[in-house]
């Protein structure tokens, strides 16, 4: 995560580390001196667009779930169910 400071300046952390900061402590890194934070003169500093990416090809197995009604059921397959309950019918 880059935050940027008041002064201009940035610096970079994880969001575990920023959500863990108090309102006082975010404060106080504005006063943090140069060796800690950076100065950033491109508006696309660290920008995704430029990255590359991982395309993933994946071969689905495509199954074919075609549940019958009711009525397409045989009576002795109902009855064979351990799913069955006398509504069904």
């Amino acid at each position: 995560m880059i935050i940027q400071l008041p002064n201009g300046r940035i610096i970079e952390c994880s969001v575990e580390q920023y959500l863990s900061l108090t309102d006082e402590e975010v404060q106080d890194l504005n006063g943090l001196s140069s060796a800690y934070t950076k100065e950033v003169v491109n508006p696309f500093y660290n920008s995704f667009s430029g990255r590359k990416t991982v395309i993933i090809d994946y071969e689905l197995e495509f199954i074919d779930e075609n549940e019958p009604a009711l009525d397409e059921i045989e009576a002795y397959e109902k009855f064979e169910d351990p799913y069955f309950h006398s509504d069904d019918v």
